[in-house]
Parts: C-alpha cells; structure tokens; sequence
C-alpha cells in the first residue's frame, strides 16, 4: 500500500518577484493578490543581482523567476538561491516549453514550471496547489516529458532512479488529456495526497535525469568546431 510523504505546505508571503516585464509584472501582482498576497508583501526584483541583494532580509515564503531574463541569469539566480537559501522554494515562470529550459529550471532547483501563456484563472491555481504543497504540471511540459522518457526508456546508460513508473507514465498522460490532479485521484482510484507526491517525485526524477546527462556531457570529450 502506498503511504505518501509528508506534503509540506508553501507559504506564498511575503513573495520575492524575479522579473523585469512590467506587464508580467503587473498579471503576477493581481494573481498573488487573489491568493492574499498583497502589494505590501510583494518585493520586485528586475533581475537576479537585485533579487540577491533583496534576500539578505528576512526570508520571504516563496521566489517567483522569470527564466527569460537576459542571458541565463534565471537560472543562475535559481542555482544560487538553492545554494544559499535551501529553505525557500524556487517557482519557474517562463514562455518556454522547451525541455532545454524545463529541465534547466529543474536541475537548478525550481520545485515547480509554470507557463506565462496560461490565464490568470490557471496561474492561481497553480500557485494555489504549491501553497498547499503540490507540484502542478501543464499539459505542455507533461507532454514533454513522455517524449523525453520515451527517448530514454531503451537507454540503458540511464540512470534507474530517473526512469518513470508505470503509474507515473499514466499520471502523465492524463494530465496531457486535462485532468488535473483531483481527476486524476479519482481515475487512479488515489488519494489526492498520493498524486501530489507522485508528481513532485516526477520533478525530482527530471532533475535528476538532466544532472545526469548534463554531467555526462561535461565529462564527455570536447568536439573540434
């Protein structure tokens, strides 16, 4: 029988926001407000040397990054807030769905992917599963990441620990049909606790995957150009 890990809840105030999008800024100011995060538990941050220097106060609850700002410097400013503040959780905002900048944001240490594309309505309830110490998953990224475990699964280089379960695989694939998590718990006959472990279980598994062939490369030889 299944017993789910202890869910530990995120408290999404005071917020620290990575973002130097004024619009963007202005749709995650109205959806933290939703949520009871007002103007004065929000601190702005346009990029990660202003972010850093914002996190020599008090720890805020929960780190909204843009991983679209110039250069790498989101993720680089997720590497180093995993580094030296472990304690805060680390949520990717981007326009990316790519598996270069999902597992990227994963590896760095971002406990969730959220995409800008998504409604207001979607956003919220994003932030609203992580509040309650979920992992929420797009469709879009659940459908990259069946592709990128398919390319996977025949390798047998791959590291055990970062390959999907069955019932993993078929979380996946119904999050890809629009069930969120509540329909998945009652398609998988779960308990809704159960399916929000399972999925940040899938997070960490991605991550784990991706330090893996990141390392791989580094060790690997160097092509002439």
């Amino acid at each position: 029988m299944f017993s789910p890990e202890p869910v530990e809840a995120v408290c999404l105030s005071p917020a620290l926001v990575v973002e130097n999008d004024t619009a963007i800024q202005e749709r995650l100011r109205y959806i933290l407000s939703t949520l009871g995060c007002d103007e004065p538990q929000i601190a702005w941050a346009g990029d990660g040397e202003m972010a850093m220097q914002l996190l020599e106060r008090p720890s805020f609850g929960v780190v909204l990054v843009d991983i679209g700002l110039p250069g790498d410097s989101g993720i680089e400013f997720i590497e180093w807030l995993q580094s030296h503040h472990p304690q805060v959780p680390a949520v990717a905002i981007s326009a990316s769905r790519s598996e270069d900048a999902i597992f990227s944001a994963l590896r760095a240490g971002a406990v969730a992917y959220l995409l800008k594309e998504r409604d207001d309505l979607e956003l919220s309830i994003g932030l609203r599963s992580i509040e309650q110490g979920g992992a929420p998953i797009d469709p879009a990224i659940a459908r990259r990441v069946l592709a990128w475990h398919a390319g996977h699964a025949a390798d047998s280089s791959s590291i055990p620990d970062a390959a999907l379960t069955p019932q993993e695989r078929k979380m996946l694939e119904l999050v890809v049909q629009g069930l969120g998590h509540r329909g998945i718990a009652e398609a998988l006959a779960m308990p809704r606790l159960a399916v929000e472990c399972r999925i940040k279980g899938i997070y960490r598994k991605l991550a784990l995957g991706s330090r893996s062939e990141a390392a791989h490369m580094a060790s690997g030889p160097m092509l002439l150009r």
